[in-house]
């Protein structure tokens, strides 16, 4: 029973901050109306909050009668967020505060992935170099998100396996818990995209969604009821390895004709590639200052909007494998919502209407009649913001300062 109720006081509390967060500045009443919560509950709790210099009175708002209520709004800059995203191209460090405002920004190429310990010891670098940018001292930190591909055990802080990386049972965490005295969590970047859109991005107003990561690979993370959906050994959203040609090419994972093998932006580029390696010619090779080497998806998306009729074969064939299997995805889960977001989907709006089409040709009569198709709002930055708004969500699901505090010492 004691458990249960410290249970329902931390939902109370997370609901609460959540309220003033998006809704702020508002008083007592309209909070308890929205949650649910007795007067004195939300009085109880706004002052806490109001002790631990999370939320403060700005004023009074207007009178219905009786006395002028007293207006609540979130301390933005009571604390700070560091998200960092390592990309299989660039890693992005963002320090960022509880509104969700950027700070300071520092982006570097990841180069190099193997050994991990390079990788690793150069983002560290970079978040010194955040910290140092900022001038925040580290005591209104409230912890590190880190995004990174592949299936993961977050509880350890380690990567299983990551084909982008090539890495195997790679511990992280540690490695920046040794530099920074804050909390320090991990989850895969596909997710912490989601969470970024959710809070606040293009999602913010859906429960039920998918957000796929169309980049140099293809991943994607489910988030039902509000929550993400990791699945039970971690490793839910793996869209991109999904086996669509039974004989296609072998992908990065070790099987052959996965998603990500035949429609990511590397598949893209290795198909431009192949195609002038046979002698064909293209515009895709002046687009890339006739250096074959430097073809990459972009150099694509460019000829095929001058008219190359090759190139718009290449993106025509990614498209269609890309809505078929988010098509199967709409049939399976019945989302209200479906993100579009990474590098491809830079290629602009013929893009995005293509694929459309191409889902609405596969979905099953009926299904999916409420989803709807949006492109993501917080582009490049957006899993390193998520990653940062992981650490912001843990710190209100815990119920805000108390017991955060406790989580920080840990880490001292």
């Amino acid at each position: 029973m004691r458990y249960d109720k410290f249970v329902m006081a931390q939902i109370n509390k997370k609901n609460i901050i959540n309220l003033i967060r998006k809704n702020g500045p508002i008083n007592k009443a309209e909070l308890a109306k929205l949650s649910g919560l007795s007067i004195p509950t939300v009085m109880k709790i706004t002052n806490e909050f109001i002790h631990n210099g999370l939320i403060r009175v700005i004023g009074k708002g207007k009178s219905h009668g009786g006395k002028r209520p007293e207006l609540l709004e979130l301390i933005q800059d009571a604390y700070y967020i560091i998200g960092v995203d390592m990309g299989r191209s660039r890693t992005t460090v963002i320090m960022m505060d509880l509104g969700g405002n950027l700070i300071s920004k520092r982006v570097m190429n990841t180069g190099d992935t193997f050994p991990a310990e390079g990788l690793l010891n150069r983002t560290v670098y970079l978040v010194k170099q955040i910290v140092l940018d900022s001038g925040i001292e580290e005591e209104k930190i409230l912890g590190l998100g880190i995004g990174t591909p592949g299936v993961l055990n977050p509880e350890k802080g380690e990567v299983v396996f990551s084909p982008d990386f090539m890495w195997e049972n790679v511990s992280v965490t540690d490695v920046f818990e040794k530099e920074f005295h804050i909390p320090v969590y991990l989850e895969n970047s596909n997710r912490t995209l989601a969470v970024g859109e959710k809070w606040f991005g293009v999602a913010v107003c859906s429960d039920n969604f998918i957000c796929l990561n169309l980049g140099h690979g293809i991943g994607s993370a489910i988030v039902e009821d509000g929550e993400m959906y990791s699945g039970t050994s971690g490793s839910s959203g793996e869209i991109g390895h999904l086996t669509l040609e039974k004989n296609g090419p072998l992908c990065q994972c070790g099987n052959y004709g996965c998603l990500e093998a035949l429609a990511s932006g590397n598949a893209i580029a290795s198909q431009a590639k192949k195609y002038i390696a046979d002698g064909n010619k293209t515009m895709i090779l002046e687009m890339a200052q006739y250096n074959v080497d430097d073809i990459d998806a972009k150099e694509v998306f460019d000829a095929a909007k001058a008219g190359d009729e090759a190139a718009n074969e290449i993106i025509r064939k990614a498209i269609e494998y890309i809505g078929i299997a988010l098509a199967g995805y709409i049939n399976l889960m019945d989302p209200d919502l479906v993100v579009l977001a990474g590098g491809i989907v830079n290629a602009g709006d013929i893009f995005v209407e293509n694929l459309k089409a191409a889902i609405k040709s596969r979905q099953m009569k009926y299904a999916g009649r409420k989803v709807k198709i949006e492109v993501a709002k917080l582009g490049q930055d957006a899993a390193a913001i998520g990653a940062a708004t992981i650490i912001l969500k843990r710190f209100v699901e815990m119920g805000a300062a108390p017991d955060w505090q406790c989580r920080r010492e840990e880490n001292v």
